[in-house]
């Protein structure tokens, strides 16, 4: 009778606690589907009463963390995870929950220490790795970073993650090398190719930069120099002033002197925009124009239109651009529609008449290893060089820069 009465009352509790952990599964599961909805407040409502009947169970305080964190109420995820974390036996999960946190909220050195945290469990775990890599980016401790990153695997080395911190580590380098070829060709009729380069160099400042250039141009069996430098002012709020003064060894190949500048407002959610002027010198007569650029960002692509307005000659230009960037490959590929008669680049000269001309044109830019950046660029042009005349022209330019 004993025997009997004690295998009952041991099904009865089988069945009780089969019962309870049935409860459990099915409660958690909607606490994570009402989570992943983005319902952050329902599933913090839900949880708390689950927590109430299973106020030992620290995976329910790992998931509480992490919902907090997701609604971004990072104070009140440290707080729940801090008690599982900076105890002599860390919870693991709960280690994955606060990096994700303190990364998140952008506070870079507390997590870096969590990541050395986790690392002693798991030292070649790689998402934990890759976050204290970009960590170390954000603190500006680039060699550390780059050290951290030789030592993965090649299979995590080559991820698309560790090619855009390498990507943003290279981009801080304070100096660039800039050598460039354009050849401007014509047809039917043609005429003797233009040619033109330059080279170039420049260095960052903390809040600004600094380039200068040196221009050669071969045209009609004449070679003239043009010297030019340019500065970048950043200020508050992301806004920065452009400045662009040169002066040439002659008269038809380049303008004997010029000047500009461009202000560049903070972009907005998706717009960015931009005013600004050039000024050309010439030996019998001078060139103002007006400019700036109006762009909408959506993803990866940018459209963006650009004038100018030539007051001497009362002369407008038109350009409308494509683009598609990839900022962690620093590729681009931009396509270019322009009507009116202001030409490519810095070819601007007096001899300007009230003529048309319809360009497209495209370019390119891909990075190799870490600092060396290649930019060609080919534009087509219908130009009309007499009244009601017109002929090919094609322009071919390349750009290898290096920085360092």
């Amino acid at each position: 009778m004993k025997l009997i009465y004690s295998s009952v009352l041991f099904l009865l509790l089988s069945f009780t606690a089969a019962a309870q952990e049935v409860n459990f599964d099915e409660a958690l599961a909607q606490v994570k589907l009402e989570a992943e909805k983005g319902n952050y407040d329902n599933a913090l409502t839900m949880l708390q009463s689950l927590q109430l009947k299973f106020p030992e169970n620290e995976d329910l305080k790992v998931y509480q963390g992490r919902i907090y964190s997701w609604k971004k109420d990072y104070p009140s995820a440290i707080k729940v995870l801090v008690p599982l974390t900076d105890r002599t036996k860390p919870h693991p999960d709960a280690l994955l929950a606060i990096i994700n946190t303190y990364f998140w909220s952008e506070q870079f050195e507390t997590c870096s220490i969590y990541c050395d945290k986790y690392l002693l469990l798991d030292p070649n775990a790689a998402d934990v790795l890759l976050i204290k890599i970009q960590c170390l980016e954000k603190l500006n401790r680039d060699k550390e970073a780059l050290e951290l990153a030789d030592k993965l695997p090649v299979t995590d080395n080559s991820t698309q993650a560790i090619t855009g911190v390498r990507a943003l580590i290279g981009r801080k380098a304070k100096n660039a090398l800039a050598f460039s070829y354009l050849n401007v060709s014509t047809s039917n009729p043609g005429q003797s190719p233009l040619h033109y380069g330059y080279a170039e160099y420049s260095h960052k400042f903390t809040k600004s930069a600094l380039v200068g250039r040196a221009n050669i141009g071969y045209v009609n069996a004449d070679t003239q120099l043009l010297f030019e430098a340019d500065y970048y002012q950043t200020f508050s709020k992301r806004n920065y002033l452009y400045v662009n003064a040169g002066a040439s060894t002659g008269q038809t190949v380049f303008p004997v002197a010029k000047a500009g500048a461009e202000y560049f407002f903070a972009p907005g959610k998706r717009f960015d925009y931009s005013l600004g002027f050039k000024y050309l010198h010439f030996e019998t007569d001078d060139v103002t124009l007006l400019t700036g650029q109006l762009g909408y960002r959506t993803g990866t692509y940018t459209i963006a239109y650009r004038p100018f307005y030539d007051t001497s000659n009362e002369l407008f230009s038109h350009v409308v651009s494509l683009q598609k960037a990839n900022e962690e490959k620093e590729s681009l590929i931009r396509l270019e529609l322009q009507y009116g008669n202001v030409p490519y680049l810095y070819l601007y000269n007096n001899f300007v008449t009230p003529l048309k001309a319809y360009r497209a044109g495209i370019q390119y830019q891909h990075r190799i290893g870490s600092s060396f950046l290649v930019r060609p660029v080919f534009l087509y042009e219908y130009d009309e060089y007499l009244p009601d005349a017109y002929r090919n022209r094609f322009s071919a330019q390349l750009i290898i820069t290096k920085r360092f």
